[in-house]
């Protein structure tokens, strides 16, 4: 089977970078026979159009267009669909280019797996790049993938897909175009592949002189949620089965929920535009009936549905912000709960427990003999959770037989003169709580494990919550303490701190008999008591 690629460039003001996306492209490990390349020049005012034509002179295979500025590359992008000739068409911009065997390691996926879609790895050139999708088998179907996490369109689509769905770019706007004619490949398509092992694609962050002004234009909300309502009307007219449609829909609002929304709050966009979007958002989803799909959704993305139905635009800021602080959650009756106000009242009505979400995490820094027993001290804290009550508890386990006992932890340091180490970077980010415990022979002997593997757990309890975490050992050096037996008579226990393969903090115990005192011999007795004769 001999294919033929499409490379559909829009070329706006790209004087500094079209050359090497052109070149980039001409050099392809493919036969030149196999390409065609259409340059859409919208309406450039540098020395594009100069540089396009000189191409297009130089090289049979490489076809210019010039039109009047449209304002976003939807148009040229439709211009050459209208124009293909080839098998597949390649959307590239003109200040990207492609890896040398770009081409021909995606056709590799499209001869062994007859893909309608396939998406090269890419690379960013002072930029970031999606990564998420290259995790997926290097075959897949859209429908239960990640696929929208990628809605750029700078990926390879079968000619005949786009021409017999009429799938196109909406031209009245250019922020998000990309999204309503993605989704519907997508979702028409029969499979897509990836090429995960070679950099086919560079997208760079190289802005031409235009290319930075018409990005520097202020977006306001209005021009924001086009892409929201474009795409939903998208998914909407979808000739597919209701499964599917639901399916594509339900994938697309997981999109929205966990990217888009985020923007909207963190973008620095008037309070009036915000305003807009929340407004129109919360209109969009009644509209297209959230409900039907709403049991698919996580704890987190319910939530964000319901303050979006229910509340207003300072209740999903406020829950917004919480979720991305420590303490910021509450324990009621066993589950946990946000503290802002809108969200604890919606979440706590439909039991949306963030539980699952909540992470305990604790780390020994310091370890001690002391007379009483082995005192070790550290640190704990949860990732969400306000644990400012919590009563904590250490969990000993002997390895073989699974034996556990658990003794009660107190909070802060052991001595107040001598703080706990703590790691820096941890407590810039969380909220800690420090804790000691000291560890008498007798706890460790209830074991049976005198020669055995003990593993450390820390547990934390607030109302009727429990969380458990396996104890962590940041302890600059590990020894051996060697504690008086409670058991045996003349007995030690050597205990030996050490880090498994995965960093956590485990004993290592040895019983052993104290070595009896050598007796002095009986010409040594006599030496010894003629010596204390002489100092009375």
């Amino acid at each position: 089977m001999k294919l033929k690629y499409t490379i559909a460039i829009p070329v706006y003001n790209d004087e500094n970078t079209i050359r090497e996306c052109l070149d980039s492209i001409i050099n392809q490990t493919i036969d030149n026979d196999k390409l065609e390349i259409i340059c859409v020049n919208d309406g450039s005012t540098d020395q594009s159009p100069a540089i396009l034509e000189e191409y297009s002179n130089t090289y049979s295979f490489v076809r210019v267009v010039h039109q009047e500025n449209s304002g976003s590359p939807s148009g040229p992008r439709n211009k050459a669909i209208e124009l293909a000739t080839g098998d597949f068409i390649f959307f590239v911009d003109g200040d990207d280019y492609l890896g040398e065997e770009a081409l021909e390691r995606m056709e590799e996926k499209i001869l062994q797996y007859d893909s309608d879609i396939v998406i090269g790895k890419y690379v960013g050139i002072n930029r970031g790049v999606p990564q998420a999708i290259f995790r997926n088998p290097d075959n897949f179907s859209f429908y239960g993938s990640n696929a929208m996490y990628t809605v750029s369109v700078q990926k390879l689509f079968r000619v005949s897909l786009l021409r017999e769905h009429n799938i196109r770019f909406p031209e009245h706007y250019s922020l998000g175009e990309d999204q309503p004619f993605i989704i519907q490949a997508y979702a028409y398509s029969n499979s897509i592949s990836i090429v995960k092992d070679y950099p086919c694609y560079y997208l760079t962050n190289n802005l031409t002189v235009g290319r930075e002004q018409l990005t520097k234009k202020p977006i306001t909300g209005r021009i924001y949620m086009h892409q929201f309502e474009e795409t939903l009307a998208a998914v909407a007219s979808l000739n597919l089965p209701k499964e599917k449609k639901l399916r594509t829909y339900y994938q697309y609002l997981t999109r929205v929920l966990n990217i888009e929304l985020r923007t909207t709050i963190t973008r620095s966009f008037q309070m009036e535009d915000k305003q807009f979007i929340f407004d129109s958002l919360k209109a969009l989803i009644k509209q297209h009936n959230f409900l039907e799909i709403y049991p698919n959704f996580n704890t987190r993305e319910k939530l964000l549905l319901r303050i979006i139905e229910q509340g207003d635009l300072e209740d999903l800021i406020n829950f917004w912000y919480a979720e991305r602080h420590p303490g910021n959650m509450q324990v009621f009756h066993g589950l946990i709960y946000p503290k802002a106000e809108k969200a604890y009242e919606l979440a706590k009505a439909e039991t949306l427990s963030f539980h699952r979400s909540n992470k305990l995490a604790a780390a020994v820094t310091r370890i001690q003999k002391k007379a009483e027993g082995l005192l070790i001290e550290g640190y704990s804290y949860h990732t969400l959770v306000d644990a400012s009550e919590e009563q904590l508890f250490l969990k000993l386990s002997d390895r073989d037989s699974e034996r556990v006992t658990s003794l009660a932890v107190q909070k802060g340091a052991y001595d107040t003169d001598s703080p706990i180490p703590v790691n820096p970077e941890v407590m810039q980010e969380q909220i800690i709580s420090l804790f000691h415990v000291v560890i008498p022979s007798s706890a460790l002997e209830r074991l049976d494990a005198e020669n055995g593997i003990v593993d450390l757990h820390l547990i934390s309890r607030i109302e009727n919550y429990t969380a458990i975490a396996r104890i962590i050992g940041e302890i600059p050096q590990h020894s051996t303490a060697k504690l008086t037996s409670s058991k045996q008579k003349n007995h030690l226990l050597n205990v030996t701190t050490y880090d498994t393969k995965h960093g956590n903090l485990s004993f290592k115990l040895k019983d052993t008999a104290k070595k009896k005192p050598k007796q002095p011999s009986k010409k040594q007795r006599v030496v010894n008591k003629i010596k204390r004769m002489l100092r009375a």
